[in-house]
Formats: C-alpha cells, structure tokens, sequence
C-alpha cells in the first residue's frame, strides 16, 4: 500500500480494512510493530511526522526493489508450475489433469508458505497420502 503513497499507520488500517471489505483490520499492536521492524530492516522510513507525533511512511529503495523481488519470484514460480502442469497434460493426457492440476497447485502453495507453516502442511500431505494408500 505504500507504493502508492507514503501513509500514516491509521490510513493504512483504514485502508486493510476497506481492501477486505471490513473482514479483518490489525489492531495497532500488530501494525506498529511491524512499521518498526520494517523501517529498522530499512525497507520503509519516516518520511515526516506530523501533529501529535503522527509518522506519515514511506518505502524505501530496498522496500521497493524488495516488492520487486518477490513479485518476480512469484511470477517465476507460476510459470513453473504452468510449465509442468502442460507438460504432464500433454504426457498423460487430458483425463489426469485434474489430478495433475491438483498436484501442482499443492506444491506451489507449500512452497510459498512462511517456512513457520510449512513443516505443518507436509505433515497433511503426508497424512493424505497414507490416507491414499490404503484405498
């Protein structure tokens, strides 16, 4: 949100909020936390403070080359696993795609999940594969 504009840490909770149709807002002792730690890793900065010591934010170069970053990790990892999924369509045809399908797209999610997560959603694979093989 702060690619747009610099932003104070209100107007972006406002704007979460409005994003997600009010499902869900982060309270202040999650956000600012989270400001702080951004602009001591030096992705975001103070670009000035305004009445009763309100901070307005701002990326920083390394914010914005480091959003850069990660959406082209994305888009690379999409095209991966598009690649796979039309290089299994045309091996083993169009009735096992949507098994195929599936399998990839559980692999890209597990490979995007914060590495906290991660350990947890291959104890479910692995579960659900045991689960498959007794059938």
């Amino acid at each position: 949100m702060l690619e747009m504009k610099p932003k104070s840490g209100y107007e972006l909770l406002k704007e979460i909020s409005e994003k997600t149709n009010g499902s869900w807002t982060p309270n202040k002792g999650t956000l600012y936390p989270l400001l702080k730690s951004l602009d001591e890793e030096g992705l975001i900065q103070v670009k000035e403070i305004g009445k009763r010591s309100k901070r307005i934010y701002e990326l920083t170069d390394a914010g914005k080359e480091t959003i850069t970053n990660i959406r082209n990790m994305k888009h690379e990892s999409t095209a991966r696993v598009n690649f796979f999924k039309n290089m299994h369509f045309e091996i083993f045809g169009e009735e096992n795609m949507s098994l195929v399908s599936l399998m990839m797209d559980m692999r890209f999610y597990v490979e995007d999940l914060p590495n906290e997560k991660k350990e947890r959603a291959i104890e479910i694979l692995k579960a659900a594969f045991e689960e498959i093989q007794q059938l």
